[in-house]
């Protein structure tokens, strides 16, 4: 009978219990969260690239509340053990507060929800969320001045640019701009345009009445999945020219409808071989080290469909010319320099100052 009363007691304080703390008594299981980051280059490609281990890690429980400040290195492949729940997962390469050089700002962000005794997959991919702006000072523009720059006003500052600069990115936060070219101690009225996020803006400074000037503008954007590249003279605001960077390079079939005089174009092409000094053209032919021939196809054997390439004395005619490096031919190679009307009496390229594979 004491047994009895016993047990009927333990069993009314467990039900007690029970009842004071809820279902909470036995917890359930937790959820497993594993996160994956990758960042899309300049080409489109998701990619661990290097130094995204150093990218900063936010994992944020609904609410707002900070569970995780790390970094990508110390959590990717690691499963986190959580509650049941809906969580926010940031990832950052570095704070981006003003307007600075060489600082593009990537970021994503996902949402996850956790479920007990599952294991939740995120992939997230970081995007670059400002704008890239280089500016190019023409050779006509550079040598008429004596002093030049050009101030950028956006969002939280601004940037100056010089001849120092012209291979540099400065990046801004998405919104609108202001440009102020001074020369020799004058300054134009500044001129305002809009950028977006992941564009990256070529801006170029030719002289009043140079030959940009005379090149309609052409509203053409080489895009990609993560960036748009942009190219134009800087004080128009209704379109854009072609060529300013490899990115926005023309073909060969747009660069021969180009007019002579154009400094700092970029053209790609295959190598299909060389010409005379005479202007004949050999195809696959490796016959003089002074000039190229290129083409939009390697198969294209007819001059009138060939570039002529200038190779003067140098480290590009070394590089590039066909009789000291035949392994070029059929190559595809990206070339910036002066459009010439008539080279070899076709349209082509001459004094080269770049190139790339």
């Amino acid at each position: 009978m004491r047994r009895n009363i016993l047990k009927a007691a333990g069993c009314i304080l467990f039900a007690a219990l029970w009842a004071c703390n809820g279902l909470n008594i036995v917890p359930g299981p937790d959820g497993f969260l594993v996160v994956d980051v990758a960042v899309e280059t300049p080409f489109g490609v998701r990619t661990r690239s290097t130094g995204l281990d150093n990218y900063v890690f936010l994992l944020i429980k609904q609410g707002g509340d900070t569970l995780y400040n790390s970094t990508v290195g110390k959590i990717t492949g690691s499963p986190l053990s959580l509650t049941p729940g809906n969580y926010t997962i940031e990832v950052f390469n570095e704070p981006f507060t003003a307007p600075a050089y060489d600082k593009p700002y990537f970021y994503g962000s996902q949402t996850a929800e956790v479920v007990g005794g599952e294991s939740c997959e995120v992939l997230l991919v970081c995007k670059q969320e400002n704008a890239g702006v280089r500016v190019v000072f023409s050779e006509a523009f550079s040598q008429k001045y004596t002093t030049y720059s050009m101030n950028i006003l956006g969002t939280g500052g601004a940037l100056n640019y010089d001849s120092t600069t012209e291979s540099r990115w400065g990046y801004f936060f998405p919104g609108q701009i202001n440009l102020t070219l001074t020369a020799d101690g004058s300054s134009l009225e500044p001129i305002e345009r809009q950028i977006q996020a992941r564009y990256m803006y070529n801006f170029l400074v030719e002289e009043s009445g140079g030959t940009q000037d005379n090149v309609e503008p052409v509203f053409t954007l080489s895009v990609d999945t993560v960036r748009t590249w942009v190219s134009s003279t800087w004080n128009n605001t209704e379109g854009t020219v072609r060529g300013l960077t490899k990115e926005t390079a023309y073909t060969i079939a747009e660069a021969r409808t180009l007019e002579g005089g154009l400094n700092d174009i970029w053209v790609c092409g295959y190598i299909v071989g060389c010409y005379s000094s005479g202007g004949v053209f050999f195809f696959g032919g490796n016959e003089s080290a002074t000039n190229l021939a290129l083409a939009d196809s390697e198969s294209y054997i007819e001059k009138p469909l060939s570039y002529p390439v200038e190779l003067p004395l140098g480290t590009i005619r070394d590089a590039l010319n066909v009789v000291d490096n035949p392994g070029n031919l059929l190559k595809k190679v990206w070339i910036k320099g002066k459009t010439n009307a008539s080279y070899f009496g076709l349209p082509g390229l001459k004094s080269p100052k770049e190139y790339s594979w």
